[in-house]
């Protein structure tokens, strides 16, 4: 059978046998099924900074604030805050009234405890590392004090990256894992099957923020007008778009250039172009030999050709681009610039001979999202050319991902890069503080970051954020190799949909 044909026949599998989904034309206000790339490796939104998970958990949690549109932390649990004059003291006024999907009200005790939890167990630690103490001022306050001034602390404690989620207190007194999936958001948990699907439906009880009048990033008004959605796992590209054209799903979370051009030319679908979206990163694990040498690493990126690794990866929606914030951030340098996009062989074997490679094979750890095996692909064989050999290892992104936050297992590791610089400097630079990404700490950057979260000068944290990227560069931390964008498709029968960093489903609706 085809490849086409199969994926015709998975699609209309999809739309007599979803397993625990409710076809949409049978759901009073409707139901979106919406064909996600992978299945998330967490529901637990403190422990998971997958964007698959995003997807998700940014329906059924909220935070004390979140981003707007244009990435801005304002307000969402939190009615405000009020900072101490020496900065060093935030506190918060919850909204009252808000309500756990278990029929709870939302305190300050609950706000505690989730804290408390992410500093115990949060993926992104670097969020709440210079908190000093967390206590509730009363059951509608929090007071957060910080060990130093920090001049990104909403900009952390807003970040959806793993977002700092409030839980109910007696959730966020679980291990990591271990919760009932219990939020204040639009949408509350109903089922996941692994492999298959998580469903969410419409809370009923849910209080959109009186602060704002319409729908702004993360935050803003969360009007839901539909009933229930559903995030249907398809990994095969083929696959997610048959199930679009047969009707069993309504919103693609992407499609490859060929395919969205074919898209636009028919009116039952609509075609949202998203660029930037992301970063595509090439991380690489110092504490492993022998990318733990830099001359090998820099041979690495000498090696590539970041044009043809952005266009075969991101075919018609890419931008070959070195800077380790988007081109439009206030923050845009040419700093370590004259090091990408080299793709100079002779240059790279100079680099390579200085190293300490011996003509082993090393591990290339990638998930099975299509342009990450072909990224892999396109870098195999250019390293192939200087006499490096390559090893590609494929898996889900679960599995791929706990490797890659490990010392050992790997070499490279290629993904998207994408909340990290839609939130701005300061978390691009979280990312490799303490050695997180690339496994061994650089006091460089570690010294770079810590002045940039103190200092309140935007020229000093434009400089610092100068020196950071060109610290990426001459120790070459990880590889950049460009922005890429998403090809999102929604059916033409999905009204109100605005792109964004996940597909919001608040505030869309679902004609007949």
């Amino acid at each position: 059978m085809s490849l086409r044909l199969k994926g015709l026949a998975f699609a209309f599998g999809l739309m007599t046998a979803l397993v625990g989904v409710t076809p949409a034309v049978e759901a009073a206000g409707g139901e979106i099924v919406i064909a996600s790339v992978q299945g998330p490796p967490s529901l637990d939104a403190h422990v998971t900074n997958a964007q698959v998970a995003r997807n998700i958990t940014l329906h059924i949690y909220e935070t004390l604030y979140a981003r707007n549109e244009n990435a801005e932390p304002v307000p969402d649990l939190a009615e405000g805050v009020s900072v101490s004059d020496d900065g060093l003291t935030y506190t918060f006024k919850l909204r009252q009234g808000v309500k756990f999907h278990n029929g709870k009200e939302m305190t300050s005790a609950d706000v505690v405890a989730s804290i408390e939890r992410y500093r115990k167990i949060g993926v992104s630690p670097a969020l709440v590392a210079a908190i000093d103490t967390v206590s509730a001022v009363s059951p509608y306050e929090v007071a957060i004090k910080l060990k130093v001034k920090q001049s990104v602390f909403l900009d952390n404690i807003s970040s959806p990256r793993a977002p700092i989620a409030i839980y109910p207190a007696e959730e966020a007194a679980k291990g990591a894992n271990e919760i009932q999936y219990i939020g204040t958001g639009p949408f509350k948990f109903v089922e996941y099957k692994p492999d298959s699907h998580v469903t969410l439906e419409k809370f009923a009880d849910y209080v959109p923020n009186p602060a704002y009048q319409k729908r702004d990033g993360l935050a803003g008004k969360k009007e839901v007008l539909i009933d229930r959605v559903t995030f249907r796992f398809i990994p095969e590209a083929g696959a997610r778009t048959a199930a679009l054209e047969s009707g069993a799903v309504q919103i693609v979370e992407t499609v490859d250039g060929p395919t969205a051009e074919r898209l636009r030319k028919d009116s039952k679908y609509v075609v949202h172009d998203v660029l930037p979206f992301a970063f595509q990163v090439i991380k690489l694990n110092h504490a492993q030999a022998p990318s733990d040498d830099v001359n090998f690493r820099k041979a690495v990126q000498a090696a590539l050709d970041m044009q043809e690794v952005m266009e075969i990866s991101y075919s018609g929606i890419n931008q070959v681009d070195g800077g380790w914030v988007f081109p439009k951030s206030a923050f845009a340098n040419d700093a370590g610039l004259d090091q990408y996009n080299v793709a100079d062989f002779d240059k790279a074997k100079e680099f390579l001979s200085k190293s300490s490679y011996k003509g082993e094979t090393v591990t290339f750890i990638t998930d099975n999202l299509r342009p990450n095996v072909d990224i892999a692909t396109v870098v195999q064989a250019r390293l192939a050319e200087i006499g490096v050999k390559v090893d590609i290892k494929v898996a889900d992104w679960p599995t791929t991902s706990k490797i890659g936050f490990t010392k050992t297992g790997w070499n490279f590791w290629t993904h998207g890069f994408g909340i990290e610089p839609f939130e701005g400097p300061g978390t691009v630079m979280s990312a490799f503080v303490g050695g997180n990404a690339q496994m061994v700490a650089d006091p460089e950057i570690d010294r770079i970051a810590k002045e940039f979260y103190a200092t309140l000068d935007d020229a000093k944290k434009k400089e610092l954020f100068k020196q950071f990227q060109q610290r990426m560069y001459d120790n070459m931390v990880a590889i950049k190799a460009g922005n890429y964008g998403l090809f999102q498709v929604t059916s033409d029968k999905v009204k109100d949909f605005v792109p964004f960093r996940i597909p919001r489903m608040w505030g869309v609706t679902l004609a007949p």
